[in-house]
């Protein structure tokens, strides 16, 4: 089991954080299912996500979970937040075993003047975010379902083509803005093509060679 300053070595985080930052980072594991973060819950930390995958969604007033954005490492969270709101605004759920390194929000503030680097990072992440976001809405837009769900697959799935992320059809139509009808329709074409399979219930990529070329060049 890796520890804080095997993170700390292995995403560089000496480089954003002052050494006193550093020894006040706590080494958090998460189980599959668990809460990383929950909507409405005051802001009391800014975390580093340096292992697992993750969801980050937000609760409907009907009760439908409209999804954000997934997570992989290395991405950090909470930093929508930090400077302006008193609470989180989206939860984030682990979907694997995760690791995550919680840093006080109220330390870092303490020492702001210190970490421009850090604060130059996040700006630069929240710039990422922004830009994704227009660009996966432009894509639902523009392209037709079976082109948003061959960009999904490839950036939800592991190294054997598992999907990992969610294997909710109702899930994912809302994230790519289609109706669970229309995501049914070209799911089961992908699979009378041999381009994914069902294993367990769970959706894995069979064929990258045929999906790829359906896939438009943006990360989710």
């Amino acid at each position: 089991m890796a520890s804080v300053e095997e993170y700390v070595r292995r995403h560089s985080l000496g480089r954003l954080l002052t050494p006193e930052l550093v020894s006040a980072l706590r080494l958090v594991h998460h189980a599959p299912g668990d809460l990383i973060l929950r909507a409405d819950d005051p802001v009391r930390d800014l975390l580093f996500f340096v292992e697992g995958r993750a969801k980050c969604y937000t609760m409907l007033e009907n009760g439908q979970v409209a999804i954000a954005a997934f997570y992989k490492p290395f991405d950090v969270l909470g930093d929508l937040e930090l400077f302006s709101l008193k609470r989180y605004t989206h939860t984030v759920e682990a979907i694997t075993p995760t690791v995550c390194l919680d840093l006080p929000v109220a330390m870092l503030m303490k020492q702001a003047e210190r970490n421009g680097r850090l604060f130059m990072y996040i700006c630069g992440r929240l710039g990422t975010k922004l830009a994704t976001r227009v660009a996966v809405s432009s894509v639902n837009l523009r392209y037709p379902v079976e082109n948003r769900l061959a960009t999904f697959l490839l950036a939800a799935i592991d190294g054997t083509g598992q999907v990992i992320g969610t294997d909710d059809l109702g899930e994912i139509a809302d994230f790519l803005g289609a109706s669970y009808r229309q995501l049914g329709r070209v799911v089961r074409s992908f699979r009378d093509r041999g381009i994914i399979g069902r294993e367990r219930g769970k959706i894995r990529v069979l064929d990258r060679r045929k999906l790829a070329p359906l896939a438009r060049d943006i990360s989710f």
